[in-house]
């Protein structure tokens, strides 16, 4: 009797990429591609931005059918499911077609120019209290409003508004839905009654029907078109298509994090820190966003360290230019050479804790370190501005781990994923900058794990996420190493205290 390849898959469209992969039916990464994300810059300020919508789905389509051109030859290879998804904040407006009036990616802040219009309906504190997000130009919200005051006749034809994983969804399917993870995210959802606030889209006068019907993550939406089947080739006629919905709650249930007092890093091209609650609690500064996590009954806090992934390629592309070989390596290798501290050398490059609401045109990078004299013999070099980068992207994850841990009564248990988690010794110097045990999930690109959760889930494979983790996800524990972290509670102190100092400049 021929093996069984029973394969799930999984769609991931991030920040930068769009990442498509086949993950088996025991949770093991089996194959995976990525494509470019086109953006394009509408303004000379770069404060508008749009997906080129038909770049993406082409892509898209491209990206499955080279993925599983290899495998169907084979005559047990089977798709027992797909599931998706997408960056956050990223929006799709269609219309009555369902054709493309506009598609934008979590970098775009039209809304800038209708906050106005917001803060003459509600102020911070009162939309706060019903979304759990803040500033206003972030969100679905503002753009909508901009699209109803600067493009009166394509706001007119807007018949259906959706976030990206949504649009990813019935792109599969044909079907309009939407999940409390995706709408949790366009401050216009209700976060303590999980549906669509009536009171904002009464106060902007906004069409209830462009809001999709709520389904939950984990469950079947429906299958996948006719025309896709034969466009990529595949056996089966019935292939069910299942909602996941926001990329960060995907990577967190991949990466285990799920119980009450969990925290979970992210550490993509930025890294939201998340802790997981049993109830809707809400930052009384309207600072850390509140959002729904994949399980019922279950809320996230977030804090968010910033563009740490960003900071790590910058320190690899414009610090090691010239370096020769394997640049992920070498930081490996400085990283090990070079003891806490790096020699006095601190970077201030962006990450840092939370607060969206201090945006300045232009924020300063600093490097601060002894000067070279003739008394000090040891001086900063490559490897101490090496170091002193990954610590900056650890204490800038520390800062916001500290203040979310405040929200829970809980005890705490810290994971992690992502590109930057397949560094061992960043992983070690996290654990210890955090002082938490850390645990990393054997595979780091999270999101499709999470994606194919959904999908034994919502074929009724498991009855519940918890059973799926204990059965079917390994996790490579980090020890704090006690010494070396109480020498970082005082570097970190300084830290923070020359921060205040670079801050003014």
């Amino acid at each position: 009797m021929p093996n069984s390849e029973n394969y799930i898959l999984t769609i991931d469209v991030s920040s930068k990429k769009i990442k498509i992969g086949l993950v088996s039916d025991n949770l093991q990464l089996n194959s995976s591609l990525s494509l470019e994300l086109k953006i394009i810059n509408e303004d000379i300020d770069g404060f508008a931005k749009r997906f080129d919508m038909n770049d993406v789905w082409n892509k898209l389509k491209k990206g499955i059918y080279d993925l599983v051109k290899k495998k169907i030859k084979s005559n047990s290879f089977n798709i027992t499911g797909i599931s998706s998804c997408a960056q956050r904040m990223a929006v799709v407006f269609l219309d009555k077609q369902g054709e493309v009036i506009y598609g934008g990616p979590n970098t775009d802040v039209r809304g800038i120019d209708s906050a106005y219009l917001i803060e003459d309906e509600f102020s911070e504190e009162e939309l706060f209290k019903i979304t759990g997000h803040s500033p206003s130009i972030l969100f679905c919200l503002a753009r909508l409003l901009w699209f109803q005051e600067e493009e009166v006749d394509l706001y007119n034809k807007i018949d259906k508004v959706l976030m990206l994983d949504d649009w990813v969804v019935y792109k599969l399917t044909g079907e309009y839905c939407t999940d409390l993870t995706s709408a949790g995210e366009s401050q216009l959802l209700d976060i303590k009654r999980g549906e669509w606030s009536l009171e904002i889209i009464e106060a902007f006068n906004f069409n209830p029907d462009l809001f999709p019907e709520f389904i939950d993550s984990g469950t079947i939406v429906g299958e996948l078109t006719p025309e896709l089947v034969a466009y990529f080739n595949l056996k089966q006629q019935s292939i069910p298509v299942v909602k996941s919905g926001g990329d960060t709650q995907a990577t967190l249930l991949g990466m285990g994090v799920i119980e009450n007092g969990n925290v979970g890093i992210s550490l993509g091209t930025t890294a939201p820190v998340h802790i997981v609650v049993d109830k809707p609690i809400l930052d009384s500064n309207c600072n850390f966003w509140t959002t729904f996590h994949t399980l019922k009954g279950k809320w996230l806090i977030e804090g968010h360290s910033g563009n740490t992934g960003v900071v790590y390629d910058w320190l690899k592309e414009y610090i090691l230019f010239n370096e020769k070989g394997d640049k992920d390596k070498l930081i490996e290798d400085f990283i090990k050479e070079v003891k806490p501290g790096s020699n006095s050398t601190y970077a201030f490059l962006g990450p840092e804790l939370m607060n969206f609401k201090d945006q300045a045109t232009l924020k300063r990078g600093v490097f601060i370190f002894p000067q070279p004299t003739s008394i000090i013999e040891t001086v900063s070099n490559m490897r101490n501005f090496v170091r002193s980068v990954i610590e900056n992207i650890c204490f800038g994850i520390n800062e916001n781990f500290i203040e979310l841990k405040k929200y829970s009564p809980f005890e705490i248990k810290a994971f992690g994923a992502g590109g930057m988690t397949k560094s061992r010794e960043f992983c070690k110097i996290l654990t210890n900058i955090l002082d938490q045990k850390l645990f990393i999930p054997q595979f780091k690109d999270s999101a499709f794990i999470g994606c194919a959760m959904n999908t034994l889930k919502g074929l009724n494979l498991y009855q519940n996420y918890t059973q799926i983790i204990d059965d079917l996800i390994e996790f490579e524990q980090f020890q704090i190493d006690t010494y070396i972290s109480n020498e970082y509670t005082n570097i970190f102190k300084e830290w923070k205290n020359l921060k205040k100092q670079v801050s003014k400049l």
